[in-house]
């Protein structure tokens, strides 16, 4: 290499870092510009993005609130329901011990009933077959 060449040499070589520095340098600028302004619309926008959260947290509380008093009140439901069964069951034993003593009864009175018949028709009976028994020897009597 000659003596005339190097700075010739050296002058492209600071031309092209230069070059590369400055475009680099309007590249950075820029990114940071945008950098900064996507920075300032973040920032301004938290407090409505914080909003919309409490909001958010608001309306789950209240779900949640209203859940939680479904749930106590399906909660009383199904108690009462638990007591009117435990009341009803209870009843319906009553009820059940009740009708087998009226079928008892009613067993009792069928077979009372039958005997009175029964006590009735033979009496009905033995004084017809005096009566018959009656007429019968006086009528062989008469014949003799």
């Amino acid at each position: 290499m000659s003596k005339r060449t190097q700075p010739l040499r050296t002058f492209l070589v600071l031309l092209l870092v230069l070059s590369g520095v400055f475009s680099s340098q309007t590249m950075a600028h820029a990114g940071w510009w945008e950098d900064y302004k996507n920075g300032i619309e973040t920032f301004t926008n938290l407090p409505q993005e914080v909003n919309q959260l409490k909001e958010g947290y608001d309306q789950a509380l209240n779900k949640l609130d209203q859940a939680q008093t479904q749930l106590n009140q399906a909660q009383s439901n199904i108690e009462s329901y638990r007591e009117e069964n435990a009341r009803l069951a209870e009843q319906n034993a009553l009820l059940a011990q009740t009708v087998e003593q009226l079928k008892q009864s009613e067993a009792n009175r069928a077979q009372s009933a039958r005997f009175w018949k029964a006590l009735v028709f033979t009496a009905i009976g033995i004084v017809v077959l005096f009566f018959v028994s009656t007429r019968l020897i006086r009528f062989g009597l008469r014949r003799r």
